[in-house]
């Protein structure tokens, strides 16, 4: 539903049909307000400026206008007003509350940032963005970690023990006793291992001791902390950016999830409300501005 109110004129149009209404109440500097409920926003034009037209979202201070035109409507006898009709105009006007309260500026993390349809969706973007860039990172790390797993695996998979003999590289080599790694740093050995630790190893590679290796298995497998990077949104009316955390971003996300899930619920609730009227004057009468959450 559309609704245009032009002050000048005394008149208030509800989609295609004006009617003679009191525009008075409406500031003298204003000259037209014009509002569409399925998309929450409207446009105001000034007659001490120039024409150039204004957008609003907030609808409350002009449903008296809407609910003029019922009145005036309601006494129309050659096409009288029915009750579905009564009640479709102010179900419409509920939904148009319902979708501008939805967009209005939400403070939050100590400033005041944009909720609009857009801007919640430019969130959910950032987000996701972020998620494909912490997956990725995690992916990089593990992979590493992975090849570092298999570098110690596959370059120091054998050890010569210190005892018999001592093996520097080199030299007819008659018995090798070993240590050989396996992939989740446990080890399998051969015969007659010398367990008190390794000094020479087979190819150029070891070890002094068990302790070193243990020690440097370890460090090749080490997990870090996934971390996203942190995203960059405007406050209201700031041409500044703020640098945000993803736990802030999704708390951001959240406060303007719960207004709109609280005002959803309102807004139900006065739908059911208005198709439970059973005349035309008492849907008239129903205060749809009341009872919303900030």
């Amino acid at each position: 539903m559309d609704f245009v109110v032009a002050r000048s004129e005394g008149i208030v149009a509800i989609d295609n049909q004006p009617l003679a209404v009191d525009t008075s109440p409406l500031a003298t500097n204003i000259e037209l307000i014009a509002y569409d409920c399925t998309n929450g926003s409207g446009k105001i034009e000034y007659n001490d400026r120039l024409r150039l037209l204004d957008t609003f979202i907030d609808v409350t201070p002009y449903v008296r206008f809407v609910n003029a035109w019922l009145s005036q409507a309601a006494l129309i006898t050659t096409t009288p007003l029915t009750l579905p009709l009564a009640k479709n105009i102010k179900l419409a006007l509920v939904d148009g509350i319902f979708n501008s309260k939805r967009q209005l500026p939400i403070t939050t993390l100590g400033r005041t940032w944009e909720a609009t349809d857009q801007a919640l969706m430019g969130m959910q973007a950032a987000v996701v963005s972020w998620d494909i860039a912490a997956a990725a990172s995690s992916a990089d790390t593990s992979l590493t970690h992975n090849f570092n797993g298999m570098g110690i695996n596959t370059s120091h998979s054998s050890y010569v023990s210190a005892s018999p003999p001592t093996v520097y590289g080199g030299g007819a080599i008659s018995y090798v006793p070993h240590y050989t790694t396996n992939q989740d740093g446990t080890f399998s050995t051969g015969n007659n291992v010398n367990s008190a630790g390794f000094v020479g190893g087979v190819g150029g590679g070891g070890f002094a001791s068990q302790a070193n290796f243990n020690a440097a298995y370890s460090s090749a497998l080490q997990s870090t902390t996934t971390k996203g990077p942190n995203i960059d949104w405007p406050p209201l009316n700031s041409s500044v950016t703020v640098s945000l955390a993803m736990t802030d971003m999704q708390s951001l996300i959240n406060s303007i999830n719960v207004r709109r899930t609280a005002l959803q619920n309102t807004w139900l609730a006065k739908r059911n409300a208005i198709n439970a009227l059973s005349t035309i004057a008492v849907v008239i009468a129903y205060d749809v501005t009341t009872g919303w959450p900030s």
